[in-house]
């Protein structure tokens, strides 16, 4: 159904800023704003509650990523290594007020290279990810964003783009607007699916008819009668994750890279948290899992695996719909975030779709601009060619068709 990956690509250990810039701990503006670095401070409690009472008003769909919840797990995460994720704190240079808070940290990003869907090469860009894609910033500061964006570019001189995974289509104008930045949308605008909650399992049941909710409930019935009797495991503690992990190895039988360091991980979301998933075992077999992760009002949901066998059942339907109710009963988000992808039709008409894309935003006028650009154009090919492939073949097919029905008529 949906399926998207956490970390997204992988953090590197190198926090690789402009070595005349990485002497000074902080970054003037003459006039309006001044940029701290408070890695080493970021749990003091006078950060942490300006760093709450920012997240309050947030504007990002991945709030969850610049909270200081995930900013622990990174640090966790780096325990006796070096770090490759950074907090700074933007201040108002004339009264020292906290204006905005910006976690980053250094990764990795693939750019590919296509004909069709047969990959022909890759050029690896280095990054520095603006964790929550749209920064934490306050809105009535005119110039911040940009600010921002400048000081990150001098500071991590050595990367090559700003990574913002998730942007809201409705924020891309703004970036453009910046001087001596440029924004390059990876694969275009992309519809993601979000879930707004109601108030409560009964007024989510009634926005089906009332075929639909007999038919949610029949799944549910065959599934435990071909399966045995139905439990709904919530998993929120590090002392499940080995059960889910456990789960997820049953039912998917593939090699599971890793699962040593996919523990760990998993292990320090929960400590912090941050881990909402759940099992559903039917008997004494676990027949799907749903993994997701949460933040102060929003569920994430990433992944959603099901045993091969009982798919003729609707499992996959039948667990986030008993994985809603259980949200719904236990919690209080405004919403699911699904993500890219595409929705079971079963939950179409509860769906919203909200225009995002993942933003390289780079210098105007570099090497890196020329090959987002030249990436651009062979896309764009690349897209063209695909769906002329598409339309000869629906063309073929549709020949074949009319030739058959010729036959039978004669």
């Amino acid at each position: 159904m949906f399926m998207r990956n956490l970390e997204m690509t992988r953090e590197l250990a190198l926090p690789a800023p402009a070595p005349l810039v990485v002497r000074s701990r902080t970054i003037r503006s003459p006039d309006r704003y001044e940029l701290n670095v408070a890695t080493a401070y970021h749990d003091r409690p006078d950060i942490l509650e300006a760093w709450h009472r920012m997240l309050d008003g947030a504007a990002s769909p991945e709030a969850l990523y610049q909270s200081p919840q995930f900013f622990d797990h990174l640090t966790d995460m780096r325990q006796g290594r070096d770090a490759g994720h950074e907090l700074f704190i933007v201040r108002r240079s004339i009264d020292y007020a906290i204006v905005g808070f910006v976690p980053v940290r250094t990764i990795e990003c693939a750019l590919e290279f296509r004909i069709g869907p047969v990959s022909l090469f890759k050029r690896t860009l280095r990054a520095c990810q603006i964790l929550g894609s749209v920064p934490l910033l306050d809105p009535a500061e005119d110039g911040l964003t940009e600010f921002v964006v400048q000081q990150l570019f001098k500071r991590y001189a050595k990367c090559d783009v700003l990574y913002m995974q998730a942007v809201p289509e409705e924020c891309g104008a703004a970036l453009d607007g910046i001087a001596g930045a440029s924004a390059y949308v990876l694969n275009g605008w992309r519809a993601c699916h979000t879930q707004p909650l109601p108030n409560g399992v009964d007024a989510y049941l009634q926005k089906f008819g009332s075929k639909k909710r007999y038919n949610l409930s029949r799944q549910v019935r065959l599934l435990t009668e071909a399966a045995g009797a139905l439990q709904l495991v919530r998993i929120e503690a590090p002392g499940q994750v080995a059960s889910m992990l456990d789960a997820l190895a049953a039912i998917d039988a593939s090699p599971a890279a890793a699962r040593a360091a996919e523990q760990a991980r998993l292990e320090s979301l929960a400590r912090q948290g941050l881990l909402l998933s759940y099992v559903i075992r039917c008997g004494d077999e676990d027949v799907a899992v749903v993994y997701g992760t949460r933040s102060a009002s929003v569920w994430h949901t990433y992944k959603i695996t099901c045993q091969q066998k009982y798919l003729h059942l609707s499992v996959g339907t039948s667990a986030i719909h008993l994985a809603v109710q259980d949200v719904l009963a236990h919690f209080a988000f405004k919403a699911i975030d699904f993500g890219y992808g595409t929705p079971n039709a079963d939950f179409r008409s509860t769906h919203v779709l909200e225009s995002r894309g993942l933003v390289l935003l780079h210098r105007a006028r570099s090497g890196t601009a020329l090959l987002l650009k030249v990436h651009g154009m062979y896309n764009a090919a690349n897209d063209a060619l695909v769906r002329q492939v598409k339309r000869a073949q629906k063309w073929h097919a549709q020949r074949r068709l009319a030739a058959k029905k010729a036959v039978a008529v004669t």
